[in-house]
């Protein structure tokens, strides 16, 4: 994903003006000339591009390999619940077959009238019958249990994506609060110019109206050259 799609998909694509170029570049985006473009430009330090994009991709990793991981464990599991129900099934054709040349068997050394014996291999095929039906019920109810782990986990999966790319947002908000608190402050040493005026939605100025410093060498860690993300 490249670094406009990022910012739209912060919602900042009205501020790219401000993610790139130099400190002069910036300065002129807000319309400052001479003494207070030299001031804007002095200690500032553009916006790392390059490691916002390689993080943002790495969380895509992530979730991709996380993914993986729980699709290669469900697939599994489905498996091994399909080799215990024909496991299963092929005993039961076992013992019903046992049954059936036992029953057969002791009717022609006993003399047992048809009747008697039509009777006794209806009752063990009905006993295979519920056999059946209760290894079809634990497999299906296995297949709904683990279906529903495997929504549950993609569900969290995600929410995780999710909050690591909102992490990547607040970041790019932070730059660009820190970039206006500086051009109010070059321009509040000149009275006779106006402020810079953060456009775009009211939500966006929202998001971006608790404004910290802009982006200085004497600041704490950020999101700039040699910072952690």
């Amino acid at each position: 994903m490249s670094f406009e799609e990022l910012l739209q998909q912060a919602g900042l694509s009205d501020y790219s003006q401000y993610f790139t170029g130099t400190g002069g570049d910036v300065a002129k985006a807000f319309g400052f000339e001479g003494d207070q473009a030299e001031q804007f430009s002095r200690f500032f330090r553009p916006f790392d591009q390059s490691r916002l994009t390689e993080a943002a991709g790495k969380i895509g990793e992530r979730e991709a390999t996380r993914t993986g991981f729980l699709e290669r464990d469900y697939q599994s599991g489905l498996t091994n619940l399909q080799s215990q129900y024909q496991s299963g099934f092929q005993d039961l054709s076992r013992q019903l077959g046992q049954a059936t040349r036992q029953i057969a068997s002791q009717a022609t050394q006993s003399g047992a009238s048809f009747g008697a014996t039509q009777r006794q291999m209806t009752e063990s095929r009905r006993r295979a019958g519920d056999t059946l039906a209760d290894l079809m019920q634990r497999r299906q109810r296995g297949m709904e249990s683990m279906g529903l782990g495997r929504e549950r986990s993609l569900y969290q999966i995600g929410q995780q994506a999710g909050q690591e790319r909102a992490g990547l947002t607040r970041l790019l908000q932070d730059y660009l609060n820190r970039t206006f608190s500086r051009g109010e402050q070059i321009a509040g040493l000149d009275p006779g110019v106006a402020p810079p005026a953060l456009g775009g939605s009211p939500g966006t100025r929202n998001a971006l109206g608790t404004a910290g410093g802009a982006g200085y060498e004497d600041e704490d860690e950020d999101f700039y050259p040699g910072g952690d993300v």
